[in-house]
């Protein structure tokens, strides 16, 4: 009796941990009406199907909003519950006032009771076994080979003043995938003079939004994948996050203050948090984008009222951050500036097989509290004046009101508290930036901290119009210690056409020769570098000239290095 009462309590407690049954809810076009506490809807938004006729219907929604959103006046709140899927079809789907469109306006389609705090309500939480999902109609093909297809997102965008379409503040155990998150307007507020014309916040108000995103400190265990987040009038992505944070095969793009801002305006810090990038791009921000269309209309540096960080931390911070295959392009500031990594002193880093490029300021970036700090397979190109020349596919006066550019004067700059270690193995670094690595210790004395710098290539050029930013002739500068770091460990690097470096090094296994990628132009224009190919030619002197690294098993293309011998120096393997 005692065995069959034990196995009929694990019986009912397992039962009470399961989750219980899901809904699965529709949006499409050609649906019907929500039910509100006044009148009866004519879906019931749980059947992919389109309205007929009657009410009650088992059919889809309307409209996007409708999902927390009867159409009552004051009442806004999600129709789904934790755990539950979201399939959006067509599009595109507006979020906010209809006033605009002459549909009229009033205080419903938004929460907050005024277009400038309008957002939908907090996402209702899911549980570790099963999470709230918010989807596009083609999630389960949204990508291939690794790549989105933007011709698979569904669309949702912000106007009349909006201040998110994906108000994520909250949000725990959600994922949202197959989305495209924009805004149908071009007015701008980063940027003076602003081009082409500022956005009016009061009657008539413009269709514009704030930011894409929204996240705060109870923000966590979300997913964001296959995302094209762009064209908005401050950030793609803004605010700190409670927790684990993942962002795969996203792309944040033309926004006009930044691209992912952990700032939330008032320096709140993240609590816990973890971020994971994976297969995704951050580019063009501190740009707005032309409507219609994908360029830059205007880009705009700090200098002329614009920000421009392609990530960007407040002070105060500590964040764990993993970041593979991604890429961080054409900002007009820092690519990825994760320089106030000040606080706490658990927040590894990792960075692998990712690339920057064209960025105005500094190519990666990192604090002294992003410890232990690993940084392995990386192309980092430090041509921070591209954005002062024609960029094919942009328009021509894209960059008429941009300065600022090599702002910070290097191209990788990171720093050390005592204790700290970094890991700096097997990049490949090409700069006419005026300084190279700039290093600092942030504590009195780093005598026990580490860096190791192996299988390294770094090509500099002499680029004359870096001279009135603090370059000079000869090339970049290499090593800028700010104060000592205690232990160095270096060896098997390659340096070439670097100000003041003289071989030999005094390290084991480094050279200053010439690196002979396949594709190595000279340097007479910004265009040059554009098509640079990092593979190694045949005759290359980084061939099979690496230490063996067991931390590093792959090149940048996730090609296997050998497990001893023929270690190709430089993040590409023969």
């Amino acid at each position: 009796m005692i065995l069959r009462r034990t196995a009929l309590f694990l019986f009912f407690a397992l039962l009470a941990s399961l989750p219980l049954s899901a809904e699965t809810w529709y949006i499409r076009h050609d649906g019907g009406t929500r039910s509100s506490k006044e009148h009866p809807g004519q879906c019931d938004g749980k059947t992919d199907a389109p309205y007929h006729k009657g009410s009650g219907q088992h059919c889809a929604f309307s409209d996007y909003r409708y999902l927390w959103d009867d159409q009552t006046y004051n009442n806004d709140a999600w129709v789904i519950a934790g755990g539950d899927t979201v399939i959006i079809r067509g599009g595109p789907w507006r979020v906010g006032w209809d006033a605009a469109t002459g549909k009229g306006a009033g205080y419903t389609w938004c929460l907050g009771g005024g277009t400038s705090s309008c957002s939908n309500p907090v996402i209702p939480s899911g549980t570790p076994a099963q999470h709230t999902r918010i989807l596009g109609e083609n999630y389960a093909t949204c990508s291939h080979g690794g790549t989105t297809d933007r011709s698979k997102l569904t669309q949702i965008f912000g106007g009349f003043g909006l201040w998110t379409p994906l108000n994520l503040k909250g949000a725990q155990y959600v994922d949202i995938e197959c989305l495209e998150v924009t805004r149908h307007s071009q007015c701008i507020f980063f940027g003076d003079p602003p081009n082409p014309a500022p956005c009016n916040r009061s009657t008539p108000v413009d269709d514009y939004d704030s930011d894409g995103v929204i996240t705060d400190v109870h923000t966590h265990d979300l997913l964001l994948q296959d995302m094209w987040i762009h064209g908005h009038l401050g950030r793609g992505i803004k605010g700190p996050i409670g927790g684990v944070v993942t962002c795969t095969r996203c792309d944040i793009a033309y926004n006009g203050a930044a691209g992912w801002d952990f700032d939330d305006g008032n320096a709140t810090a993240s609590v816990n948090g973890v971020w994971n990038f994976n297969y995704s791009t951050i580019e063009w921000n501190g740009c707005n984008q032309a409507y219609p269309g994908t360029g830059a209309i205007s880009c705009y540096g700090q200098s002329n009222g614009g920000y421009g960080d392609g990530v960007g931390t407040p002070m105060g911070m500590c964040l764990a951050v993993n970041i593979d295959h991604s890429n961080f392009s054409y900002n007009t500031q820092d690519g990825l500036d994760l320089g106030h990594g000040d606080k706490g002193t658990n927040c590894p880093l990792k960075i692998t097989n990712s690339i920057a490029y064209g960025n105005g300021g500094g190519s990666f970036k990192w604090g002294a509290n992003e410890n232990p700090a690993v940084f392995t397979n990386n192309i980092a190109i430090g041509n921070c004046r591209r954005m002062a020349d024609p960029i094919p596919g942009q328009p021509t006066a894209y960059n008429a009101h941009l300065a600022d550019f090599c702002r910070a004067e290097d191209a990788l700059p990171f720093d050390f508290r005592q204790g700290g270690t970094v890991l700096f193995a097997n990049n490949t670094i090409i700069t006419y930036a005026p300084t190279t690595f700039d290093i600092d210790c942030w504590d009195a004395s780093c005598s026990n901290s580490t860096l190791i710098f192996k299988n390294n290539i770094v090509l500099g050029y002499d680029n004359p119009k870096t001279y009135n930013l603090g370059g000079k002739p000869g090339g970049p500068g290499g090593f800028y210690f700010q104060k000592p770091i205690g232990h160095i460990v270096r060896s098997n690097n390659i340096f070439y056409g670097l100000r003041g470096l003289h071989c030999p090094t005094g390290h084991p296994g480094e050279r200053c020769d010439d690196p002979k990628f396949v594709s190595q132009p000279h340097f007479n224009s910004e265009k040059d570098l554009d098509n640079f190919n990092v593979h190694l030619s045949p005759s290359s002197p980084a061939r099979g000239a690496g230490a063996t690294l067991p931390e590093v098993g792959a090149d940048y293309e996730g090609k296997p290095r050998p497990a001893s011998g023929g270690y190709d120096i430089g993040a590409t393997q023969n």
